[in-house]
């Protein structure tokens, strides 16, 4: 049988008791703020770009979250090669995705999922714009909206165009893979 023994004076339980008082305080004055904070973005309805997307109903809440309307069934699903090293194109594509909040250099050189969906209807009424959804390991890598018209224009899924306010892109219709 092991026994411990401990001198412990009332000092020391009275410093306990103040250390476990202050940790609780300090938990509940943050709690609510944390909270409000994920009400806030659930009140907006948006899912969070770093959320896992494994099945495709999540993929389109995603989208939908940002006020997109797509088609629910990808028009196209296919394996990419993100470069070991990025051209112009991929550097101003990859700008897209820093202001959105998301970023490709850490997956140069490495393979990952496109899905392409059809959005149902843009704000500027062009036709034929897709949402592509670059997935890696269940997580969001890269996201855009794009024409594939030759004045076309890639931007970001957060940014939501209000009518005829979209700024043309030379990238018109590249997507991640270069098409």
């Amino acid at each position: 049988m092991i026994v411990f023994a401990a001198k412990v004076s009332v000092k020391k339980v009275v410093a306990g008791v103040l250390v476990v008082g202050a940790v609780a305080l300090g938990v509940a004055v943050l709690a609510p703020a944390a909270a409000e904070t994920v009400s806030a973005s659930a009140a907006q309805g948006e899912v969070e770009l770093d959320s896992k997307l494994k099945t495709n109903e999540q993929r389109v809440a995603l989208l939908e979250s940002y006020g997109w309307q797509v088609d629910p069934e990808p028009r196209s699903e296919r394996e990419v090669q993100i470069p070991k090293t990025f051209d112009e194109t991929y550097q101003a594509y990859n700008a897209i995705q820093l202001e959105q909040g998301l970023d490709l250099v850490p997956y140069q050189g490495k393979r990952a999922t496109l899905y392409t969906y059809e959005l149902t209807e843009y704000p500027t009424g062009e036709e034929g714009v897709t949402a592509n959804l670059l997935i890696r390991r269940n997580r969001l890598i890269a996201a855009d909206i794009s024409s594939a018209e030759s004045d076309g224009f890639v931007h970001g899924i957060t940014e939501f165009p209000e009518n005829g306010d979209i700024q043309k892109e030379d990238t018109a219709g590249e997507t991640a893979d270069g098409a």
